[in-house]
Parts: C-alpha cells; sequence; structure tokens
C-alpha cells in the first residue's frame, strides 16, 4: 500500500528573504502549523526535510556558484564580483539565510520526495519548484534549482523518459534551459505570457527545443485574466499533445499557487478549486508522479491551496470551514494585502474557493491550435 508523505519543516521560517520581499512572508512553516491546527496532518505522515548533499547539488549547478553562495551567506554580504556574475545581493535575489541553508532544505527535499516516489510511496514538497534558477546564476528569487537537480538525480539513477510540468503563473526559464537540447525531458509550461510577465525573454510559444530536444519544449503562455474553465482547457488540450509524443516513466508536477486570483504577483484569476481540478487532471492522465510547490505570494491563499492538495493526496475530506485555531494562526501572519480596499475576509472562513468560471476566450483556443499544429 502506497504511503503518502509530506515533506518539510517548521526549520524554514528561521530562513526568511528580507523584509520588503515577495517572498518574506512564511509558507511551508505556516502549510504545517495551519494543518496542524486543521487537524489534518499526523505525524506519522511528515518526513523532516534534509538539506541536499553537495554533490546533489553539482548534478546541475557548477561548483564556483554554489561556493559563492555559501561564502555570501556566511559573511552576509556580496563577494567581490559575485553580484555581476551571478546576480545575486539585488533586490529580486538579496543576501539572507535562505539563498542557501533555505535553499538546500528546499533542494534536499526534492530528493527525498523523490526517494519515496521511488519506493512506491507519494510525496509532496511544498518548499520545492524553485525554476528560474539557472546553472551558475539567480534568477526570479531562486538560488538552487531543485526541479533540475531532482530531473538529473533521477536520470543519474537511469531514467530516459522524464515529464515536467510547471503550474506556476511564471515560466520556468531555468529548467527549460536545463533540458532544452535532450528527448530525455520533456518540459511543458503554463504560464502567463511573457509579453506581460516575467521571466518577459522566455515562455513563448515558438520555443520548441533544439538538436535532440527539438519538440520536447511546450510553452503555453496565456493571456490576462485567466479563469477557471480557460485554465483547465489549456491543461487537458497541452496534455492530449504531450501524450501523443512522449510517454513519461516519470513526472515532476510543480504546483506554484501564484496563478490564484488572490495572488499579487500575478494576473491570473483562478479559484483554488479549479487549481486542485488541475492537480487530479495531470493524475487521471499519467498517474502517481512527484509534487512540489512553487511560487506563492498570498499566505492565506497558499495555505488553502496547499492544504487542498494535501488532503487529497492523503484521502481526507475537505473542512467546509476553517476552526478558529486555523483562523487565528492566519490572522497573526505579519502581511498585508497588496490592495487593502478588497475584501478577502472569506479567506478565513472556508478552505474552498467558489468557481471562477467564464468563457474560454478565442485567444486562448489558438495558442493551444497553434501549440499542437507546431508538435
Amino acid at each position: 500500500m502506497k504511503k503518502v508523505k509530506l515533506i518539510g519543516t517548521l526549520d524554514y521560517g528561521k530562513y526568511r528573504y528580507p523584509k520588503n520581499h515577495p517572498l518574506k512572508i512564511p509558507r511551508v512553516s505556516l502549510l504545517l502549523r495551519f494543518l496542524d491546527a486543521m487537524n489534518l496532518i499526523d505525524e506519522k505522515e511528515l518526513i523532516k526535510s534534509r538539506p541536499a548533499t553537495k554533490e546533489e547539488l553539482l548534478l546541475f549547478h557548477t561548483e564556483d556558484y554554489i561556493n559563492t553562495l555559501m561564502e555570501a551567506e556566511r559573511c552576509q554580504c556580496v563577494p567581490k564580483g559575485a553580484r555581476e556574475k551571478y546576480n545575486i545581493g539585488g533586490y529580486e535575489n538579496p543576501v539572507s539565510y535562505a539563498m542557501f541553508t533555505g535553499s538546500s532544505l528546499a533542494t534536499g527535499s526534492t530528493v527525498q520526495a523523490i526517494e519515496e516516489f521511488l519506493k512506491g510511496n507519494v510525496a509532496f514538497n511544498p518548499a520545492g519548484g524553485m525554476h528560474h534558477a539557472f546553472k551558475s546564476r539567480a534568477n526570479g528569487f531562486c538560488y538552487i534549482n531543485d526541479p533540475a537537480v531532482g530531473i538529473e538525480y533521477l536520470r543519474k539513477k537511469g531514467f530516459k523518459r522524464i515529464l515536467y510540468i510547471d503550474l506556476d503563473a511564471h515560466h520556468c526559464d531555468g529548467v527549460q534551459e536545463a533540458f532544452y537540447d535532450t528527448d530525455q525531458v520533456f518540459v511543458l509550461s503554463l504560464h502567463q505570457s511573457p509579453e506581460y510577465a516575467f521571466p518577459f525573454e522566455k515562455g513563448f510559444l515558438e520555443e520548441i527545443g533544439e538538436g535532440k530536444g527539438k519538440g520536447y519544449n511546450l510553452n503555453i503562455p496565456l493571456p490576462k485574466g485567466l479563469n477557471d474553465n480557460e485554465f483547465l482547457f489549456a491543461l487537458e488540450k497541452s496534455l492530449e499533445i504531450v501524450k501523443e509524443v512522449f510517454e513519461p516513466e516519470v513526472y515532476l508536477l510543480q504546483l506554484g499557487t501564484d496563478p490564484l486570483l488572490e495572488d499579487y504577483l500575478s494576473k491570473f484569476n483562478l479559484s483554488n478549486v479549479a487549481f486542485l481540478k488541475a492537480f487530479n487532471i495531470v493524475r487521471e492522465v499519467f498517474g502517481e508522479g512527484v509534487y512540489l510547490g512553487g511560487g506563492g505570494y498570498h499566505p492565506y491563499a497558499l495555505a488553502r491551496a496547499w492544504t487542498l492538495i494535501w488532503c487529497e493526496l492523503s484521502g481526507r475530506e475537505v473542512p467546509e470551514k476553517l476552526n478558529n485555531k486555523a483562523k487565528e494562526l492566519l490572522k497573526s501572519i505579519d502581511f498585508e494585502e497588496f490592495d487593502d480596499e478588497v475584501d478577502r475576509s472569506y479567506m478565513l472562513e472556508t478552505l474552498k474557493d467558489p468557481w471562477r468560471g467564464g468563457e474560454v476566450r478565442k485567444e486562448v483556443k489558438d495558442t493551444l491550435e497553434k501549440a499542437k499544429a507546431s508538435s
């Protein structure tokens, strides 16, 4: 019988980004405390996160880059030349204890999730999914690319058909670049169009891979205001495209919560029930995979969405209402709404959002038609 595990630790609370950074909020530590407050996790279901070994980090990253991250964190400074060479020390990728210690924990947890999968179990690493980091350069709040490390770990184990699916609102430019020229890894990403959103330079439909990797990269850039029906339409159609050309031995699914309406770093309008439906659609097509977190900058929205994922994985019924302990936990977070004129009090009452559906616009349909034609 498959065991279901959540990989995490309250220690993440010690390794925060600096104040005024979008990732200063509690995320994994909040999820663990929220699940406990709602009586939705047992101690036996939790695996404590471990740091990645240096050998694991070097499966993808360069040694000089990893050494620089370690040195910058140790001295809490920017080593000479590192800002320009490695893109660390600015607002986007600041010096903090998240840059190596926190990132190493997230990456070790992704390896742990893969190890559980290889044992025949199911695991969710909410700290994972840091998909922007490059081999020797920080990018988009990400220092260590745990999906890329995880994929290389699987390749080292002999896997030759690995699927990576990314549902984050932002394109997975670091993962795409890492595997753009191989036919052993298929990368599928549904995201905000780079015409208006980060990373701006990558994530276009025309990027389909090169060399042996041509045809093994599929980007689905989507418009502002994306509703639930549009997102699920795009996901189902893109999975059909993948299925026609690629039969994975294993897949990794990135579950960033920033496509949700409440998240202020995206322009999508999704509900968490559509987010959960998307999770289940992938599982219906490909079976169980390795599940990672990702972006997510509204702590209430993040905790509620990942709780739905956890309830689904662990076979629990989703409670209709938050109990008082969970409400007080969310209220205690040092977080201010980006737009204080919008009433988000419903997030303190229920776990599930109302469906945020609508018409599937022509531009969404056209994007999927073009994607199919280019596959």
